[in-house]
């Protein structure tokens, strides 16, 4: 991992009810990404709203797929497992959201929504 990173080492907000989407996790694949981060990547708050974004993000694109894969004739076991996956993906979606509009209400954010 990248030793640029900068996590808050909070529990709150570092990774997903799922366990899934870790912060550091973003950091690491963003710094990789951008041989030059952008300034606002330096601000802990912006650099959290952005992570949010990209959680939900995931989880999205994850529980879509997922879900299309599922037939009549997948077998139930599988389809079961794939149910409580999609289902842990829509709570880190409902937690990136409240995540984001925590740290926009907080008033550190001026943004137009």
């Amino acid at each position: 991992m990248n030793q640029t990173t900068h996590s808050t080492g909070h529990s709150t907000g570092d990774r997903s009810p799922s366990g899934l989407f870790r912060m550091s996790a973003w950091e690491g694949e963003f710094e990789r990404a951008n041989a030059q981060v952008p300034r606002w990547y330096w601000n802990r708050d912006q650099r959290r709203r952005h992570y949010a974004r990209w959680v939900e993000a995931e989880a999205e694109t994850l529980a879509m797929r997922l879900s299309g894969l599922l037939r009549s004739d997948t077998p139930a076991e599988t389809a079961g497992a794939a149910r409580v996956l999609v289902e842990s993906l829509a709570r880190d979606i409902d937690w990136a959201r409240r995540l984001e509009d925590s740290e926009s209400e907080g008033g550190r954010f001026a943004h137009a929504a």
